[in-house]
């Protein structure tokens, strides 16, 4: 304290003296209001004559009596000219400061912060410094973690729903290695087609992992009714392949058909959803066709032994298998 000021005083009072414009009402006219502000004309403050402005204290002296007296701001205080910020910010009572930009249309802004966060680790920051990406970046990342999260509990639960199903762990097992396959064929369509991947192609795989499945599942389950029957296994997986070939591809085609009347859209929105609809025709394709080959010979390598304690579909019979 000098002079008997505290510096939190002099800073009302100078930003008080400083703001020549004050709210004072609102008029309403033809039904809109318009703010009434009281701008004050005298002599403003600046630089030239700032440090020439004058407070006044009022105290007590030894009489009791209270005595006024004016000290000029250049007594206690000097001015110099500098850079600041407009305001400052604390996050967890730490000093930080926003930086932000729009990216323009062509641009990516998964790709454009990769290439910014690998600037950022070449720079040598000074000692308490960080810098942390935020807004949409952060909230992708997010989101994507999310994502994955859900596709891994979807096959988790969709192997779980076919061992109910098969009352068995081996054929859920051979099924579900379709949609390996599936996101092998939906990365290769973005490859292709030139598209990123996004928010709506990780939803794609999400639909993938749900619809795929199904050929498998025509294609083991009819091999198992088959086995019931007692054909042998090698001629099980010859006559499934060509008696559910048809069905699992017309399955396959109405939904890639379906699908790409969203990639061929113009309509608003449809940039968004064009990845998931790429993500998902490139993996059905790709895994309905390598199911016919994969699919037989992942049943024909798991089910080598000779003899098969249980039987598929729940059977309580024990089947005896005789194969070479």
């Amino acid at each position: 304290m000098k002079c008997g000021l505290t510096v939190a005083q002099v800073y009302q009072e100078l930003a008080s003296a400083l703001t020549t414009e004050k709210d004072s009402t609102k008029i309403t006219v033809e039904d809109q209001q318009y703010n009434v502000k009281i701008v004050d004309e005298r002599d403003e403050l600046d630089t030239t004559n700032l440090s020439d402005y004058e407070f006044e204290t009022t105290s007590m002296n030894d009489q009791g009596k209270e005595v006024t007296k004016t000290y000029k701001l250049s007594r206690f205080a000097k001015i110099t000219k500098g850079k600041s910020v407009e305001s400052l910010k604390r996050r967890n009572l730490v000093n930080y400061v926003s930086v932000t930009a729009d990216v323009e249309d062509g641009y990516n802004v998964t790709l454009l912060s990769r290439k910014l966060q690998k600037e950022i680790d070449k720079y040598d920051l000074p000692a308490g410094y960080t810098i942390d990406m935020g807004g949409e970046t952060e909230t992708t990342k997010e989101m994507v973690k999310n994502m994955l999260l859900m596709i891994t509990l979807a096959i988790v639960f969709i192997y779980l729903i076919m061992v109910a199903q098969f009352q068995s762990l081996l054929s859920p097992f051979i099924v579900i290695f379709t949609i390996p396959l599936a996101f092998t064929g939906g990365l290769l369509a973005l490859l292709i087609s030139g598209q990123e991947l996004s928010m709506m192609s990780l939803m794609g795989f999400l639909v993938l992992s749900g619809v795929v499945v199904n050929n498998g599942i025509v294609f083991v389950d009819y091999v198992n009714q088959l086995r019931l029957d007692g054909v042998d296994k090698r001629e099980a997986l010859i006559e499934t392949g060509i008696t559910r070939m048809r069905p699992i591809l017309m399955t396959a085609l109405t939904t890639i058909l379906a699908m790409s009347t969203m990639v061929f859209s113009h309509d608003t929105g449809s940039d968004m959803s064009r990845g998931m609809a790429i993500v998902t025709i490139g993996g059905l394709a790709y895994a309905t066709l390598m199911t016919l080959f994969v699919v037989p010979a992942l049943y024909d390598i798991f089910y080598r032994k000779k003899e098969m304690k249980r039987v598929d579909l729940g059977d309580e019979a024990t089947l005896s298998n005789s194969d070479e």
